[in-house]
């Protein structure tokens, strides 16, 4: 496994799609505190006249705090862009059928990918969390962080995260080509859509919450810069059950499937 993870490292690290992916995601930071900073100078121009100005531009203002919560769907498109490619290179290259052929097992070939792609994930999270942190809080000022539910949710993200970057793992050693990669990067919006069908179709308030809380691009809209969500732990063993389904599933689909 330290092998393989060394040389997955390798070639993440010496590649420049990481970086330029990486440079992707903050300057999406950047973009977004602008677009916010720019709608506040927008909305105070238009309000400064009216009587109560000040209380409704405090009501109407946009903060960093929720800037650190507008990258989640964009994260997953970028891990895809960056993981999902790697892992479909491999495929391409054979690279995968000649580390079997010098006696690495599928498992360890499988989970490989998967830490591998968790740490694209956690860099790229890193990256925009720190510069909405420091340009959002220079332009836009905070108005609830620190607190606990701000850092709560933002730790509740992970796990989310984490669910959706094992399911690209999965789309892209199942598929083993540019379909499987294609379909990583827009699983965001299609998960989203294909969800709304039965959230839509059933009325029954529980069966929605349910589904609200067992879709990972749902989830990912539940949280954000206010409270925290009243079933969060129930919410997490979800996305942990999906991690674990995902990964048990691309594995055992990996074993049988042919490399030639």
């Amino acid at each position: 496994m330290s092998e393989l993870l060394a040389e997955g490292y390798r070639r993440l690290f010496k590649g420049k799609r990481f970086y330029i992916v990486m440079i992707a995601m903050a300057v999406i930071a950047v973009l977004l505190t602008l677009i916010f900073a720019a709608s506040n100078y927008i909305i105070n121009a238009e309000i400064k006249n009216e009587t109560g100005a000040a209380e409704l531009l405090e009501t109407m203002k946009t903060y960093a705090d929720d800037l650190l919560f507008k990258n989640s769907g964009i994260l997953v498109m970028l891990v895809g862009i960056t993981a999902g490619m790697l892992i479909v290179q491999d495929f391409r290259n054979n690279t995968i059928r000649n580390k079997i052929i010098i006696g690495h097992s599928r498992t360890n070939i499988y989970l490989a990918n998967l830490i591998i792609s968790v740490t694209v994930m956690l860099i790229y999270e890193a990256v925009y969390v720190i510069a909405a942190l420091i340009l959002g809080g220079i332009m836009l000022g905070f108005r609830n962080f620190p607190n606990k539910e701000v850092i709560v949710n933002l730790l509740l993200l992970l796990p989310i995260e984490l669910a959706m970057t094992s399911i690209i793992v999965f789309l892209c050693n199942t598929m083993k080509n540019v379909g499987g990669f294609v379909l990583s990067i827009t699983m965001h919006i299609i998960v989203s859509l294909f969800s709304m069908v039965p959230l839509l179709l059933n009325k029954h308030p529980k069966i929605q919450e349910l589904i609200m809380e067992a879709v990972p691009s749902f989830q990912m809209d539940m949280l954000g810069n206010g409270d925290i969500p009243e079933h969060w732990l129930r919410m997490m063993l979800l996305m942990f059950a999906i991690t674990f389904v995902s990964t048990i599933c691309g594995i055992l689909s990996f074993k049988k499937s042919d490399l030639k």
